[in-house]
C-alpha cells in the first residue's frame, strides 16, 4: 500500500513488540505490589513495634510482607491472561453451522500463518467482536449474533481479519494481560478501569484497521463494517467484568466513541 500511516502497526514502523509491551504491563504489577506491600509492611511493622516487639523484627516483618506483596504481584503476572471466556459469558460456536464464518476463519488464519482460534458466540444483537485469550491461553474470537446476522461476507471477512491480526502480532495477550491487572487492582483505584475514549485508544483501533486492510486488500468493507456497526444502538452489559472489555472491542463500549477519523483513514488507502 502506498500510505505510510502514522498509525501504522501491522507489517509496518513502529511494529507491535509483545515483549516491551509485556514488560510494561509487569512493570505496573510489580509498581502496584511494591505501594502496597511498602504500606501494608510499614503499617504491620509499626502496630508490632508498638505492642513490645523489637524494632528489629518489626523491621524484618515489614519486609517480609514487602516482598511477599512483590512475590504475589509477579506470581499475578505469569497467571495473567487465563481463559477469559467466562468473563463475558460467550459461548462455543459451531462453525459447522456458521459455515460462512468458519470458512473466514480458516483462510484467513492461514494467510496470516496462525492455527485457526477458538470461535466464541456472544448472544447480543449489536454488530461487535473482540479477540480474548481463551482455554489454554490460546487465542480466541468472540464475535456477537448480531454481526453474523447483519454483515455481508465481504464485511465479515474485513472484522474477522482484524481480530485475527491482533492473535498474529501477540497484542491479544498484552490486552489480557492488562485486564487481569485492572481486574486485580480496580478494587483500590477504580479509575483503572476507563470510562472514555481517548486518542491513543483511537491510535491503536486504527492500527487495527490497518491490519485488516493489510490482509483483505478492501478497505471499503472495513469502512462499511465500521458503519454499520456504528448505526445499531442496543443495550449492553453494564457489569464491571464486562468493563474490563470496554475499550478492546471493534467498536469500543466507551462514552465518547467516534468511527469517523478511522473512516477517513480508511478511504484514504
Amino acid at each position: 500500500m502506498a500510505k505510510q500511516s502514522k498509525f501504522k502497526i501491522w507489517g509496518g514502523v513502529p511494529s507491535f513488540d509483545p515483549k516491551a509491551a509485556g514488560l510494561e504491563v509487569l512493570n505496573y504489577f510489580l509498581l502496584a505490589s511494591a505501594v502496597i506491600g511498602a504500606i501494608l509492611g510499614l503499617v504491620v511493622g509499626s502496630l508490632v513495634a508498638i505492642v513490645g516487639v523489637p524494632d528489629k523484627i518489626s523491621t524484618i516483618i515489614g519486609f517480609i510482607i514487602f516482598g511477599a506483596a512483590i512475590l504475589i504481584g509477579s506470581t499475578s503476572y505469569s497467571q495473567a491472561g487465563a481463559d477469559e471466556t467466562k468473563l463475558l459469558g460467550a459461548i462455543p460456536l459451531d462453525l459447522e453451522h456458521y459455515r460462512r464464518l468458519g470458512s473466514l476463519v480458516e483462510g484467513i488464519s492461514a494467510s496470516i500463518g496462525i492455527e485457526a482460534p477458538n470461535v466464541m458466540l456472544l448472544d447480543e444483537l449489536q454488530v461487535n467482536a473482540i479477540s480474548i485469550v481463551g482455554p489454554m491461553r490460546t487465542g480466541t474470537l468472540v464475535i456477537t449474533n448480531g454481526a453474523l446476522e447483519m454483515l455481508s461476507r465481504l464485511e465479515l471477512e474485513s472484522l474477522v481479519a482484524r481480530e485475527l491480526v491482533k492473535i498474529r502480532t501477540g497484542e491479544v495477550y498484552y490486552e489480557a494481560r492488562l485486564r487481569s491487572f485492572r481486574r486485580i487492582f480496580s478494587r483500590y483505584s477504580p479509575r483503572l478501569l476507563p470510562y472514555s475514549y481517548t486518542r491513543e485508544m483511537l491510535g491503536r483501533d486504527i492500527a487495527g484497521d490497518i491490519g485488516a486492510v493489510t490482509v483483505t486488500r478492501f478497505p471499503p468493507a472495513l469502512i462499511s463494517a465500521l458503519i454499520r456497526a456504528n448505526e445499531v444502538v442496543t443495550p449492553r452489559p453494564a457489569t464491571a467484568s464486562r468493563r474490563l472489555f470496554a475499550q478492546f472491542w471493534f467498536i469500543p463500549e466507551l462514552d465518547g466513541v467516534t468511527i469517523d477519523e478511522r473512516v477517513m483513514e480508511m478511504s484514504e488507502f
